[in-house]
């Protein structure tokens, strides 16, 4: 078996400036710095006081460089994307980093690995089989699995323990949700104590996905029903009158907060009303999982949503799901609201391609430049969005509105892979 790492190779310095070549804006530095925002005349700018890329994204960064430092000549995979940003993900590529799976798989598969070659777990994690099916190879792993994404492992494991059913808030298809939910049923390969019990789960992506379970659980849904609409998001061997007795709750890191608060409470309610408040203590147990940073995020964005926007820019890849929700979220207070992959996003004042979730795929959206002169329009990003990409859609705006950006930040635009 070949080794198996999660900590720094002690070269933080010697690939942070690379870093921060690549993925630094001295422009967002500075509008930081000046109480998050600037005032252009005609145009208002702002951001949130919480935005961009989070400590476990950084961490995911830092140890994929260090990890190409440390091997130079070494042939270099990830299981899939580290994190779910584009710019992320091509500049790995462009320092000699080869997918084994995702968007940007080069056909290579894991039987072709050998102990000489260094695999790179994503920021999400992976599930246990994969995990293993790698250890079999002998090959070096490096780990960047967020220790938020941790935390939840290890609650879920101690539910498949005492005999809890986990009920996840959040996507089925996500990686992060496919490697939590495989850490209920199996052991992990690297785990210090074994977890001696396969548990049950059930993935519920939305509020109406509780309220179908909570039906269920005083009566009224039956089984079938279950099945029907969480195809594909149940343990093997889901039965619903046994496996809906006790309950623990977790959630998708990346959800959003009040959503999965929502989703608890309504739960809670069936069970209290089945069972009585004192069984029910018994029955259900209840945890906040979501991330700190995309709390902090969230958090920020709705401060940011009570000052008068006109008009809200959310950067960030269209397959990160905390992105997607701070789009929720400003929607949701009736602020217009546009999610973003870069400032390539922005053809003219009268056109923009964003991303359509109900759709799922870029399509253009016109008449989106606001009419009021000045507007204020709000920038936030997502927790895998690096600080360049705001910079990019902060002098493509100003551009549009003919409002002039200090030389000094004009100099910065970057030149690194879209």
């Amino acid at each position: 078996m070949g080794s198996f790492r999660r900590t720094s190779f002690g070269l933080k310095l010697a690939v942070r400036p690379e870093i921060e070549k690549v993925f630094a804006s001295r422009l967002v530095e500075h509008i930081r710095e000046n109480d998050f925002g600037v005032d252009l005349g005609t145009l208002q700018l702002r951001l949130p006081r919480s935005f961009g890329l989070c400590h476990g994204v950084e961490r995911a960064i830092q140890l994929a460089h260090e990890t190409r430092l440390q091997w130079p000549q070494a042939r270099l995979f990830l299981t899939d994307e580290i994190v779910h940003n584009p710019s992320v993900n091509r500049r790995l590529q462009s320092i000699g980093y080869r997918y084994l799976g995702g968007r940007y798989a080069d056909g290579t598969t894991i039987e072709q690995l050998c102990p000489d070659d260094v695999v790179v777990l994503p920021a999400f994690g992976i599930e246990t089989t994969l995990l293993e099916r790698l250890r079999d190879r002998g090959v070096q792993l490096i780990d960047t699995t967020c220790g938020e994404v941790m935390t939840v492992w290890k609650r879920v494991r101690a539910y498949a323990r005492d005999g809890y059913t986990t009920v996840i808030h959040g996507a089925p298809s996500h990686q992060e949700t496919r490697a939590t939910v495989s850490r209920v049923d199996h052991d992990d390969p690297f785990l210090s104590e074994p977890l001696h019990a396969g548990g049950a789960w059930i993935v519920l992506r939305d509020v109406a996905d509780a309220r179908l379970i909570a039906r269920f659980v005083v009566g009224r849904a039956e089984a079938g029903e279950l099945r029907a609409r969480f195809d594909g998001a149940l343990s093997p061997g889901f039965d619903a009158a046994r496996d809906l007795q006790r309950i623990g709750i977790a959630n998708q890191t990346t959800m959003l907060a009040r959503e999965t608060l929502q989703l608890q409470e309504i739960l809670w309610s069936a069970f209290v009303e089945r069972y009585g408040q004192l069984e029910a203590s018994a029955r259900v147990r209840r945890a906040d999982t979501v991330c700190s940073a995309t709390q902090d995020r969230q958090d920020a964005l709705r401060d940011l949503l009570g000052e008068s926007l006109d008009l809200l820019l959310v950067v960030g890849g269209y397959n990160s799901a905390n992105t997607s929700h701070l789009v929720e979220l400003a929607r949701a207070q009736g602020v217009p609201a546009f999610h973003l992959e870069g400032a390539h996003c922005i053809v003219s004042r009268d056109m923009l391609r964003q991303w359509n979730p109900e759709a799922q795929r870029e399509l253009s959206a016109s008449d989106w430049w606001p009419e009021r002169v000045p507007c204020r329009i709000g920038l936030a990003a997502g927790a895998s969005t690096p600080d360049v990409r705001i910079g990019e859609i902060v002098l493509r705006i100003a551009e549009l509105a003919n409002v002039e950006i200090p030389l000094d930040f004009d100099r910065q635009r970057d030149v690194a892979v879209h």
